[in-house]
């Protein structure tokens, strides 16, 4: 159970405030104490955002839909190359074909991974192949 040294607050006069003193904790390790949880908590916070930044990297090739491609990030964003062509900074490009109305699109998604839905996915590609041959 703590203690506390009731005082006279001079700027409000009649009126007692609370102060903790050395006398709180054995030793007067009360600051101490604080000091150490609250370097808990941040390492404790900074872990938590280390864990969410890898997991967001390693989401599923079905977060979300362009044209009709499942992609792990919604909208192309794999660099491109001068001949139009994404390509991998990262990773190996795994690459699928899908239509929609009568367009042939192209998906692509630069993975670790052996396949297009594993690994950690460093970006996502797409792109038309033929306009009318689906």
């Amino acid at each position: 159970m703590r203690r506390r040294k009731h005082t006279r607050d001079p700027k409000a006069p009649g009126k007692a405030t609370a102060k903790a003193t050395a006398q709180d904790t054995p030793g007067g390790q009360e600051s101490d104490r604080r000091g150490f949880l609250g370097w808990m908590g941040r390492v404790g916070v900074g872990a938590v955002g280390a864990v969410a930044g890898v997991t967001a990297l390693q989401r599923p090739a079905a977060a979300a839909t362009w044209r009709c491609c499942n992609l792990a990030f919604g909208q192309p964003n794999c660099p491109i190359n001068s001949q139009g062509q994404a390509y991998c900074n990262r990773g190996t490009m795994k690459v699928w074909n899908c239509c929609s109305g009568s367009r042939l699109y192209a998906c692509g998604e630069c993975t670790s991974g052996s396949n297009c839905y594993s690994g950690t996915f460093y970006c996502s590609a797409g792109w038309t192949v033929r306009a009318n041959s689906c």
